[in-house]
């Protein structure tokens, strides 16, 4: 009982247990702080992979010869004006409901 009493010393004790108080704290809002970030740039993730989808989607676009046709009818019969360097998949893109097919 006497010999516990004094290897144990009180001060160093009260420091031991507020250091290791510290850094727990510390080490929690660091990992807390990286699920804040992890959170933030899921967002952008997923943002990211949608618009790439897209452009695979849009590349990938077939247009077969007879919309083709259907579609240079329906440009020269409304005066519709196609920017230079982009093809029907320009007018793919504007008019998604594709009204050359009516």
């Amino acid at each position: 009982m006497i010999i516990e009493n004094f290897l144990k010393n009180a001060l160093t004790y009260r420091v031991e247990s507020s250091l290791g108080a510290v850094f727990i704290s510390l080490l929690s809002l660091f990992f807390i702080g990286l699920m804040f970030v992890a959170v933030k740039n899921f967002g952008t993730e997923i943002d990211v992979m949608t618009a790439m989808d897209t452009n695979n989607q849009i590349k990938t676009l077939a247009i077969s010869q007879t919309e083709v046709v259907l579609i240079q009818s329906w440009v020269s019969n409304n005066s519709i004006v196609i920017p230079e360097g982009s093809g029907f998949r320009y007018l793919v893109r504007k008019y998604p409901d594709r009204p050359w097919l009516d």
